[in-house]
């Protein structure tokens, strides 16, 4: 049976609805993403450790649950720990916060006061009054979500659902992974079979440079920031700390906040300029082991994904699909930076730009 060629307008036209029924699904389904999406993440995360047993001689099945059961049993160790301790650090910050906005609303009204502007102005009063209501509902929320984890029959309900779903997508994918990346491998079109092989290589280098190795700096700088703000005796150290490294998923972004809050506790607590330089000294010391150990070891030099990217990716994930947006912000916008370069590369060998 002869061939029959396909335009490009109708290649064109197929791939738009394979991407766009593929973005619907995922719009539609948002809500009950989070534990595949998660557990999807997991198995990609781990599937490395996974071939290297399974080298070794190890069943893939038996590779799968021994690591799986060692990654959720320091997981499940970990949240134990810290999780008691960030509720009652956070439920403190929430109440200390409107006073600390009082307070700074005052000293900077005296020194303003003292060089000859005038600050009482009712705006003033309800940009303050205004900030102290955020700031307190803030932390309120944050407080609220890890203590209603305890509390409430459908947040209990969907919470176990997520904890016990999470685990067993993990597992299916990570024993069926070789399975899966071959119905891919049969799926892609003949002709541009090798060009896919090379993208997927390449957003699999990516991802890997990037997910492995960012999360494992961002554990490691909140933990280092925790523990060094809490040992030079700074109130609230450890949930600051944490709250920075985790955020260190964008770059520069948590480490400067993390900076910004731990001074403006070190002053408001304690009105000591040394403590003020000793919370610089952690986030500088963490910077310096960071920028010259930790990203160079863990990430590399070669992602290839620019900060803003990383940045708008995961704001723009988040403000769409909430906390499924965020699982999956950075991967997609790992396939979108590598799909432009190539889509740059054969423009540079088509017609439209050499005429």
């Amino acid at each position: 049976m002869p061939s029959v060629r396909i335009s490009a307008q109708t290649k064109t036209v197929f791939w738009a609805i394979v991407i766009a029924a593929f973005v619907g699904f995922i719009w539609l389904f948002q809500s009950i993403l989070a534990p595949f999406v998660l557990g999807i993440v997991i198995a990609y995360l781990l599937n490395p450790v996974v071939l290297r047993l399974q080298n070794l001689g190890s069943p893939r099945w038996a590779a799968v649950l021994g690591i799986l059961g060692l990654f959720f049993g320091l997981l499940i160790l970990g949240l134990s720990l810290l999780i008691p301790l960030l509720v009652r650090e956070v439920g403190q910050l929430s109440d200390v916060v409107p006073v600390w906005i009082d307070h700074a609303e005052l000293y900077l009204a005296q020194l303003a006061n003292r060089f000859g502007f005038d600050v009482s102005l009712p705006e003033t009063e309800e940009i303050v009054g205004s900030l102290q209501d955020q700031a307190g509902q803030v932390l309120k929320a944050g407080k609220g979500v890890l203590v209603g984890l305890l509390a409430g029959g459908a947040a209990i309900a969907g919470f176990i659902t997520f904890i016990f779903l999470m685990p067993i997508v993990a597992f299916y994918m990570m024993v069926d992974w070789p399975r899966l990346t071959q119905k891919v491998n049969e799926l892609m079109p003949r002709s541009r079979a090798g060009d896919i092989r090379a993208l997927l290589g390449e957003i699999d280098s990516k991802l890997a440079g990037f997910i492995r190795g960012q999360l494992s700096v961002c554990v490691i700088l909140g933990l280092m920031y925790g523990i060094g703000l809490t040992l030079i005796g700074l109130r609230f150290g450890f949930v600051i700390g944490l709250s920075a490294g985790l955020l260190s998923i964008m770059p520069y972004v948590g480490s400067g906040l993390g900076l910004i809050m731990g001074v403006g506790v070190a002053w408001f607590t304690t009105g000591e300029l040394s403590m003020v330089g000793l919370v610089v000294l952690v986030f500088t010391i963490g910077q310096l082991i960071e920028s010259n150990f930790l990203t160079p070891k863990l990430v590399g030099n070669n992602v290839g994904l620019h900060p803003l990217w990383i940045i708008f990716a995961l704001m723009a994930g988040g403000a769409l699909m909430g906390f499924v947006g965020l699982l999956i912000a950075v991967p997609v916008a790992a396939v979108i930076g590598v799909m432009v370069r190539f889509a740059l590369q054969e423009y540079k060998k088509s017609e439209y730009y050499s005429e």
